[in-house]
């Protein structure tokens, strides 16, 4: 039993539509010429070829009604097709075949087939029409005699009515060629339409792409910048701070000292670098949203980071409230957790017209809801509309123009909450604000305690007096000058090539080793794996300094030497901390 194929597609639909009206419209017109040709051949005399008529009229109401129950079209085509063309060669074979006038009409069956049904039926009929007429040719040259049944007198009517017939067939051609004309430009017309629409998305898809991959560019840029700056902001800072030292020593001995104004100026000036240094290690952590490792994050700091980038942003537009309970920790990373916090202050200013501070706020809470930790962040601005509230989590979806948004910042603010155990929900009002709620999992508390890398142990007073053989490796003069000032009080060598560096620890004891991460000669990291093969009591007194994170290969090996590595700039009183703590961890007074 024939089993149609099913329509898959919507342009299917369509050519099934018209390949159905173009079969209509052939079973009419044979409904309506089929009493015309059955009075005739009653009239003439051929009963026969009036009950075929009439069987062929029967076979296309029932094959109209096959095909449009289900059967399909395309069965119909080639049913319709089949039964006209063997009505058409019965009643030529009672009409002298070759030389009757309806002989014409086997010339429009393989367009009607085509039409009717696609190019293949087309080629088939035409083949068969081809054997046909070759057949009515020659099948009196093979003694195969055609009967004719027509009276001589009776030619010129029945010429007359087939010309009239084949006239109207040729109305039924030229409607369904019609029909497929129309068709085909609707078809083109909305290819055209969907090429355009294709075309403009992907133009859009590749601006943002191109929008994702410079905000990627601009991530690892701002970690190869922060680790630049950091560098002259270690002896910025650091002789800022020896300057400020000085001067206050000064007017300790000369207590009537008029001129305040070098300590109001170099005290302004340490906490300007201050400022910068903080600015550009918010940038350093926002930029290692890569990092895949899990661990406590304060909360509060972590909104605090955020905050500084994205001020600017925001002042202009409403004022920021922060409303976040103390002491909230959650499990996991630090970077991204950034990240989720910016995208979403981002999103919240952009909601906001620039000028209308006073009318409107962003509100960011942190508090315990159901043992987890519910972080918000609310605004007044222009709202999600519902139709599109559904969407906004999809990567590419934007409502603002090209080049003014990727559409990603959303998407990747889930997926990255998703990968820490959080969720994001969203609740929104147009012309009154939106609410992002996000869920994220607390610390355990009976968990193991992670301790801080700015939190050192406490040194003895003994070893904080006892003076120091420190070794200092750094490739920059003034870094080298500067902690050289800083660590005066002890006995302080420096080296600006780490080869030298590794032949002076090989020949010399030093009580603690300070080194730079990332040396163009020599990293910190194979030199402290040099050492560490030929003289691992050294390589235990090494402390690690670095200006920013930004190869896997740094951050691995930090995770290694964990609590053994500061981060520039350095404050003096922060390096000492740290030389006394890692004393300490090694139990040492002298080096061994």
């Amino acid at each position: 039993m024939y089993e149609p194929a099913p329509l898959q597609t919507e342009l299917e639909l369509a050519e099934e539509r018209r390949r159905l009206r173009v079969l209509t419209i052939v079973t009419l017109a044979i409904l309506v010429m089929g009493p015309f040709f059955i009075y005739q051949y009653v009239s003439l005399g051929i009963p026969s070829v009036s009950i075929a008529v009439v069987v062929a009229m029967l076979a296309a109401i029932l094959n109209l009604a096959w095909a449009r129950r289900g059967a399909g079209s395309r069965a119909g085509g080639w049913v319709a097709t089949s039964v006209f063309f063997s009505l058409l060669i019965f009643s030529n074979w009672n009409s002298g075949g070759f030389y009757d006038p309806n002989f014409a009409w086997f010339y429009f069956f393989p367009i009607l087939a085509a039409l009717l049904v696609d190019a293949r039926a087309g080629w088939t009929f035409t083949g068969v029409v081809m054997v046909t007429t070759l057949f009515f040719w020659i099948a009196p040259e093979f003694g195969i005699e055609i009967p004719n049944n027509i009276p001589a007198e009776r030619h010129g009517e029945q010429s007359l009515a087939n010309r009239l017939s084949a006239i109207i067939a040729i109305g039924i051609v030229l409607s369904a060629i019609d029909s497929h004309e129309r068709f085909s430009r609707g078809l083109l017309q909305r290819s055209n339409a969907d090429l355009q629409q294709e075309m403009e998305r992907r133009s859009a898809m590749q601006e943002r792409l191109i929008q994702t991959e410079r905000a990627a560019s601009m991530g690892s840029l701002a970690s190869g910048m922060a680790h630049e700056i950091n560098n002259p902001l270690t002896y910025v800072i650091g002789n800022l701070e020896l300057l400020q030292d000085h001067l206050r020593t000064g007017d300790a001995e000369d207590p009537a000292a008029p001129n305040r104004e070098p300590l109001i100026l170099a005290s302004e000036a340490l906490q300007g670098s201050h400022r910068v240094a903080s600015l550009v290690q918010d940038l350093n952590s926002f930029s290692r949203v890569d990092d895949a490792s899990v661990g406590p994050v304060d909360i509060s700091t972590t909104i605090e980071h955020s905050v500084r980038l994205v001020a600017n942003e925001i002042r202009h537009r409403a004022e920021l409230e922060v409303d976040c309970e103390p002491g909230l920790r959650i499990l996991g990373n630090e970077g991204r957790l950034q990240q989720v916090l910016i995208n979403l202050l981002i999103n919240a200013a952009h909601s906001i017209e620039v000028g209308s501070v006073g009318k409107n706020r962003i509100r960011i809470s942190a508090r315990p809801r159901n043992q987890r930790i519910l972080l918000e962040v609310f605004d007044t601005g222009c709202g999600i509309d519902s139709e599109i509230l559904d969407r906004i989590f999809e990567p590419f979806f934007t409502t603002k123009p090209i080049g003014s948004g990727t559409g990603m910042g959303l998407s990747i603010t889930r997926k990255v909450l998703e990968s820490m155990g959080g969720s994001i929900t969203v609740e929104s009002s147009p012309g009154i604000g939106s609410t992002f709620s996000v869920w994220l999992n607390p610390v355990d508390p009976d968990g193991p305690r992670v301790s801080v890398s700015a939190e050192s142990p406490a040194s003895s007073p003994a070893a904080a007096k006892r003076q120091l053989r420190i070794l200092v490796i750094d490739d920059e003069d003034r870094v080298l000058r500067y902690l050289r000032g800083a660590l005066a009080r002890h006995h302080v060598t420096t080296e600006r090539h780490p080869k030298s560096a590794l032949e002076r620890i090989l020949r010399e004891d030093h009580d603690v080793i300070l080194c730079d991460l990332m040396m163009p000669e020599m990293t910190g990291m194979d030199l402290h794996a040099e050492v560490e093969r030929v003289r691992p009591e050294a390589a235990r007194r090494m402390i690690f300094m670095t200006a920013g994170i930004f190869v896997e290969q740094a951050h691995e090996f930090l995770t290694s030497v964990a609590g053994r590595w500061i981060e520039k700039p350095i404050g003096i009183a922060e390096l000492e901390r740290r030389i006394q703590a890692r004393l300490e961890e090694i139990g040492t007074g002298e080096p061994e």
